[in-house]
């Protein structure tokens, strides 16, 4: 498997030229999927940063593609991977905006030509998953228009790390620090960069470290994103708190 493009990285098994996810993955992605709660958190977070034109790197079932439509005058949603890209096209079949592409990084001046510039660049717990994403941050970078911004959102916290983030296959968790390095690598001046969800990332270190978890809890799941996350995303709307589960880093082109 490509480790620099395939935003999705999920294990598949090739059978008569069909691709069919491990059902693990099948089972996180209708998941979250069902976190509506979060997933609009998630979004709100990254609304601020948004242009009229989006690509949207890794868009998986299209769980944030709609939302990108309406917020915007036109979405390219790329996606790698065959089950993926089917659901996307599904969810995304009405929307007039929004246009879907199997594609990799690597293979995007074929897709859309190597001049085709965006205000934003979009990637929703994408990144974890490449293996060389300073490299990735780097084609990226080539694809904005002057002033146009790289917005991703990341988990956080590497003393996390655990069974289902190997399982999800994330390479890594991220802080701050590393961010701001590979921002740096791509050419890319930070326009904003925090924290949020201060009080998932415990939740998920205990999972880790002590209750050994090897995939996500749907009652921990359903809790969570019915009575903690409306209580949550209104006091972090005034709190930035200083760790959380995920970290959102907006980047800005400074060339012409």
């Amino acid at each position: 498997m490509n480790k620099l493009s395939d935003g999705s990285n999920l294990p598949t098994n090739e059978t008569n030229n069909a691709i069919t996810l491990d059902p693990f993955y099948v089972e996180d992605l209708r998941q979250m999927q069902r976190a509506v709660n979060y997933r609009r958190w998630q979004f709100e977070m990254i609304e601020p940063f948004l242009g009229e034109r989006i690509l949207e790197v890794g868009g998986g079932i299209g769980n944030f593609t709609p939302w990108l439509a309406e917020k915007s005058r036109e979405v390219v949603s790329v996606e790698p991977n065959r089950y993926c890209f089917e659901q996307l096209e599904e969810n995304t079949r009405q929307l007039q905006n929004v246009r879907t592409l199997q594609a990799t990084v690597e293979t995007l001046d074929v897709a859309l030509g190597t001049d085709m510039k965006f205000d934003s660049v979009v990637m929703m717990n994408v990144l974890e998953h490449i293996q060389n994403d300073g490299l990735t941050l780097i084609e990226l970078s080539k694809r904005l228009a002057f002033g146009g911004r790289l917005v991703i959102l990341v988990p956080a916290g590497s003393w996390a790390f655990g069974k289902v983030d190997e399982r999800l296959g994330h390479y890594r968790r991220y802080s701050k620090r590393y961010s701001r390095s590979l921002f740096a690598g791509a050419g890319l001046r930070i326009e904003y960069m925090r924290y949020y969800n201060f009080i998932g990332i415990w939740g998920w270190w205990w999972n880790a470290k002590f209750g050994k978890l090897e995939s996500q809890n749907d009652a921990q799941i359903r809790f969570f994103d019915r009575r903690v996350v409306p209580l949550i995303s209104r006091v972090e709307r005034w709190i930035c708190p200083p760790l959380g589960q995920s970290i959102l880093v907006v980047g800005q082109n400074p060339r012409n």
